[in-house]
């Protein structure tokens, strides 16, 4: 991962995008549905940003331990601040891991800027209770160059990223594909096109309006078919 240009997009005002961008809402909304049957006491975002998807997972599962894992100090301040009672810990989740064991584990939007993302798999899948449960969230299909500007490494088929969960000694137990037509491909060409221009910075009450038009109008996507991807795992 490029560690500069993740702390750029955090210094230069991701948080806003990541909390009210239709796509973020969809993976939130998504990720609560597939866990929605889990007795969750303790739970781990590897990648928490501005930890959005904790706290939607806090308000709907109550977990009395929540923590989280990141390489930018802006977004863990952002973290401590939201949950002041969490644990949250800068750490390359490619190198090390916690000594705690948790009953979720979730990523959303990370193994794709990860270098050895193999390493990190198996890190996660080490820190789960035996009958925790991991999420993994991202991309397949072709790479826009947009996505490479914050750091993309790569996009996944759906065939190689399964291999090398199963390859961390996890079992697949639910497989979800969404964003057919909106989010992608016409979503995702259109920011490529415009270079994410007004994605980024402080959102005023337009741009919180057109995220809102397309929050709603991407319920119109396939929720059996398109280029996000959502995977529960468990240990063997």
């Amino acid at each position: 991962m490029n560690k500069e240009i993740y702390e750029t997009l955090w210094e230069t005002g991701w948080e806003d995008a990541r909390h009210y961008g239709p796509i973020a809402r969809h993976s939130r909304r998504i990720i609560n549905e597939m866990i929605k049957d889990l007795n969750i006491a303790s739970v781990l975002d590897v990648g928490c940003g501005e930890c959005s998807l904790l706290n939607t997972i806090f308000q709907n599962h109550c977990p009395s331990s929540i923590s989280g894992i990141d390489i930018s100090n802006k977004a863990l301040k952002i973290c401590q601040n939201l949950f002041p009672n969490g644990s949250f810990y800068k750490l390359d989740i490619t190198k090390d891991k916690l000594e705690e064991n948790f009953d979720l584990i979730i990523s959303a939007d990370v193994i794709e800027h990860l270098d050895n993302d193999q390493a990190a798999i198996k890190n996660m899948s080490a820190m789960l209770n035996p009958s925790g449960r991991l999420i993994i969230s991202t991309l397949l299909g072709e790479m826009r160059e947009v996505e490479r500007q914050v750091g993309h490494l790569r996009n996944y088929s759906k065939k190689d990223l399964l291999k090398k969960i199963n390859n961390a000694g996890l079992q697949i137990e639910h497989v979800t594909t969404w964003g057919w037509p909106f989010f992608s491909p016409f979503y995702r060409n259109l920011l490529n096109l415009i270079g994410n221009k007004g994605t980024m910075g402080k959102f005023g009450l337009i741009r919180k309006m057109i995220c809102n038009i397309l929050y709603y109008i991407f319920y119109f996507n396939s929720s059996s078919k398109g280029d996000y991807i959502f995977i529960r795992a468990k240990r063997i």
